[in-house]
């Protein structure tokens, strides 16, 4: 009897169940389709307000409002009936919403914007300072009240709570952060900047934010005068508050941004004299200067780490630095004095002998073989130190740029197949490194040397898409000389001996490159090929001392050819012979504000204004 009963229940609970299920289903399937039709009416919505069709749009997001009491939708309509100049139909809502929803200060917000549109400016102002005036010490209703603000260009009442805020010991919460924004925002850098720097005296931990807030605010700099405003701001907290590290790092960090060498070392010295740990940090500046030729500040980073004595486990990479640095410091102050180069040797194999010939010193061969092939013309000299060096357990990059050096010694004494086999083996080895760029780029110009224009034309194409900014720019100035000058001359007569004449000086044999220049400026009058004669000639003129001579040719070049792309290198070339060599320093200032005014986008910018800032006597 049991057995039966149960089948004859089993299809009443399955009725049962399924009945109860129908309800729950339908309201699914009811959500879905009101789901749905919200997405369809926002979709439209959206699409008439970004079509400006007001009309359109505006019954939609009431609609929305009213059915999902969302503020967003409020918000869309409310500008719908601002467009449409409804602005009495706008008061009316936002006083019905304001009686609703008391505590909600957007609403009152944008009440007093109604009453501005409307030209009620005194029932604007009396409602913007009710809303300072009942403003409630906490932080997040704070923040709510002049985002509220902001969002509808009120800007000066933003300021207002925030100011509210920060005087508030309720709050407890300066809100510096939010300020310097507002202040950015409203063009007032030097406010940013200020509030800015005390969000980092207030939370130390934010060094980060602040550093990518700066950045920010830099991007928009066009005329440099944000930058100099911080510059001179982080410099005076700096020297004010000399314990504080923070600041320390921040100008190190600024000024590395800005390739302000001379005031990050300045600045990293001062924190090592403090905590006796920086070290490491100088010596990577001083590698950084060297890289970017700013070759005295490099001295000076290695220089005080050599003084610290031999104790310093940063000693020896600081005397390879420091020796290397007088080098290049000689060759750009154009010091002939055999003498000179002499002395410096002797120190150098002085290092060698006290030290070891070892990988740790091995960069100073590459200067020593420097001296040897082109100071001394002792090349097998030099070539026997490299094949020496190359002995060495070198990684692969060092071995690379031994070779370079080598390549570059062959070139000089005319193996050309030696030097461009070397160039090929390093270029095939790292071509996708810095190094493998450089190997390419000077195989590329030793093809151009011997007259193989086509083959260096191509490698120079590629290399103009180079990570190294140098290398792509001295690609593309080859490339365009090559190319330009057979445009106006295919039989590549004229380049032949404009590129015997490059290959010459690289030689040392200035008199033979000087004949053939001058012949080319006799018979021919390519236009394209007499600012790179007028710059080859300048730099003939100050190997040999001749400095007026040479500051003649690049004057004449920059200015009778101001849109030729050697013009800003010419400029630069001549404020550097005039600062260094000739010591004529206002004509010098003179030329790097050239520079930085007509070619800023040139290369030689940056290092221009350093130059142009220690000419004018800035404090660092």
């Amino acid at each position: 009897m049991r057995k039966h009963l149960r089948f004859l229940l089993f299809p009443v609970v399955i009725f049962v169940l399924a009945t109860t299920h129908l309800p729950a289903q339908q309201l699914r399937n009811a959500s879905n389709v009101k789901q749905e039709q919200r997405v369809e009416d926002e979709r439209l919505a959206s699409q008439f307000y970004r079509n400006q069709e007001w009309e359109k749009a505006k019954p939609l997001y009431l609609k929305l409002y009213q059915q999902f009491k969302s503020t967003h939708y409020f918000s869309y309509y409310l500008n719908c009936l601002i467009q449409l100049n409804e602005l009495d139909e706008a008061e009316k809502e936002l006083k019905t919403q304001i009686s609703k929803n008391p505590a909600s200060v957007n609403f009152v917000v944008e009440l007093g914007y109604i009453f501005q549109l409307q030209g009620s400016q005194r029932k604007a102002e009396r409602t913007f300072d009710n809303i300072i005036k009942n403003l409630i010490p906490e932080r997040n209703r704070i923040a709510v009240t002049a985002n509220a603000f902001r969002s509808r260009n009120l800007d000066s009442y933003a300021l207002e709570a925030y100011e509210f805020g920060s005087n508030n010991p309720t709050v407890d919460y300066p809100f510096y952060l939010e300020k310097a924004s507002l202040y950015q925002y409203q063009g007032d850098y030097e406010a940013a900047f200020d509030n800015y720097l005390l969000q980092l005296d207030y939370q130390p931990q934010h060094l980060d934010l602040i550093k990518s807030r700066l950045q920010n605010v830099l991007r928009m700099d066009i005329d440099n005068s944000m930058t100099d405003l911080l510059r001179a701001k982080l410099l005076q907290k700096a020297q004010n508050a000399p314990d504080n590290l923070l600041y320390g790092e921040l100008l190190i960090w600024f000024s590395l941004q800005q390739k302000d060498y001379d005031i990050a070392l300045i600045q990293a010295k001062a924190l090592d004299r403090r905590q006796g740990d920086r070290e490491s940090q100088i010596l990577e500046l001083a590698d950084i200067s060297m890289t970017n030729q700013a070759y005295d500040i490099a001295l000076d980073g290695f220089e005080y780490v050599v003084k610290k004595g031999t104790n310093s486990v940063f000693y020896i990479p600081a005397v390879v630095g420091y020796l290397q640095a007088r080098y290049l410091i000689a060759k750009q102050k154009n010091i002939t004095d055999l003498e000179h180069y002499n002395t410096l040797a002797r120190e150098i194999e002085e290092v060698f002998e006290a030290i070891g010939f070892n990988p740790e010193v091995y960069p100073l061969t590459l200067t020593l073989s420097e001296i040897y092939a082109y100071e001394s013309k002792q090349p097998e000299k030099a070539i026997e130190l490299l094949e020496k060096t190359l002995k060495l357990p070198l990684s692969t990059v060092e071995s690379a740029l031994v070779k370079l050096q080598l390549a570059d010694i062959y070139l000089y004494t005319d193996e050309v197949w030696e030097a461009t086999l070397l160039y090929s083996q390093i270029e095939k080895r790292l071509g996708d490194e810095p190094i493998g760029h450089e190997a390419r780029y000077r195989n590329a110009r030793l093809r151009y040397y011997i007259g193989e224009f086509s083959w260096a034309n191509t490698q120079l194409r590629v290399l103009k898409a180079a990570t190294s900014k140098l290398i792509a720019n001295d690609a593309m100035k080859l490339s365009l000389l090559i190319k330009d000058v057979l445009m106006e001359d295919t039989t590549g007569k004229i380049l032949a001996v404009f590129a015997r004449a490059d290959l010459y000086k690289l030689q040392g044999f200035n008199d033979r490159s000087a004949f053939l220049l001058d012949s080319l400026l006799t018979t021919t009058s390519n236009p394209i090929i007499l600012p790179h004669i007028l710059m080859r000639k300048a730099g003939i003129a100050t190997e040999k001392n001749n400095f007026n001579e040479a500051d003649s040719l690049y004057q004449q070049l920059y200015k009778s050819f101001p849109d030729s792309y050697l013009a800003d290198q010419s400029l630069f070339e001549s404020a550097q012979l005039n600062e260094l060599t000739m010591q004529q320093i206002e004509i010098a200032r003179e030329r790097y504000q050239l520079l930085i005014d007509q070619y800023p986008g040139s290369v030689y910018v940056a290092e221009a204004r350093r130059r142009y800032r220690i000419l004018r006597g800035d404090i660092l």
